[in-house]
């Protein structure tokens, strides 16, 4: 993307699943993806997850997660890949990433049903717009149309829930589970967290536990493991190399901590993938 005019891009599904690649070990997610499926259903692994998705659906992949789309089964679409740059244009785009529900770091890749004809409108008006000549405007009316498209996704996982989940001011736990993503490699004790969101750890635990049902201890220890589990299976890097990259002082205290929260050592889980991707 990083040679287009901005770093947005739209594919037909049908092209994509004929992607060799895409059926081997699983990629790295180097821009969001969100993907529509106007006809069929398809199941997609995303994080060591079985994504379904079905017509009429839309589902986002976000940002570095391992993924591998569905080859084999009979289903069209389109996908919108875009970066976090090109959707960041504003404080209220980077608010919209930090408290929205489809893009929950505690519960990503959900899927939302949404009008057929609507959506497809609005594709056909994105794909009309990229083959203009590209003017001042042409960003921001792409811009509009994409977040027409999300906004619409979070309307419908929105539903019927509390709004003040989407308050990062009220919203502990998700501005826990935002600070996680920042700073996970470099801080693995809750305590640093803790201070960062200026509560206790008895404020914190009760805010998880009544939201998302864990405890910040195992949130923050399940973000880790599933970091190793991506490195492991769409790097080639060393198990030493992976050690070092998530911030750990000691392949030892590494190889432990990974074999107590995964119940294998890493290496083993890598060969274990590697077989079951060769079945």
């Amino acid at each position: 993307m990083k040679n287009l005019p901005f770093e947005l891009e739209i594919k037909n599904l049908t092209e994509v699943k004929s992607d060799s690649r895409l059926s081997k070990s699983p990629l790295k997610a180097t821009s969001f993806q969100l993907i529509w499926l106007s006809e069929g259903e398809a199941i997609f692994d995303i994080d060591f997850k079985q994504i379904k998705i079905k017509a009429g659906e839309l589902l986002i992949i976000s940002l570095n997660q391992a993924y591998s789309f569905d080859t084999t089964s009979d289903y069209s679409g389109k996908v919108i890949l875009f970066s976090d740059s090109f959707f960041s244009q504003s404080e209220a785009d980077t608010y919209f990433l930090l408290s929205s529900e489809i893009l929950n770091p505690e519960n990503l890749n959900q899927t939302a049903q949404l009008d057929k004809s609507h959506v497809e409108k609005i594709f056909s008006l994105l794909e009309e717009e990229l083959k203009l000549d590209a003017d001042s405007y042409q960003p921001l009316i792409i811009h509009s149309l994409l977040q027409t498209l999300l906004f619409g996704a979070e309307r419908k996982l929105e539903s019927g829930r509390d709004p003040l989940l989407y308050d990062l001011n009220e919203n502990l736990a998700r501005r826990f589970c935002n600070e996680v993503e920042k700073q996970f490699k470099v801080l693995k004790h809750t305590e640093f967290y803790m201070h960062a969101l200026g509560v206790c750890e008895k404020t914190l635990t009760r805010q998880l536990k009544g939201t998302i049902n864990t405890t910040p201890k195992k949130y923050l220890i399940s973000r880790v493991i599933l970091e190793v589990k991506r490195l492991l299976v769409y790097t080639d890097m060393s198990v030493k190399d992976i050690s070092a990259e998530l911030g750990f002082d000691e392949f030892t205290n590494f190889n432990k901590y990974v074999i107590q929260h995964a119940g294998m050592s890493p290496s083993a889980f890598r060969e274990q993938f590697r077989i079951k991707q060769s079945i």
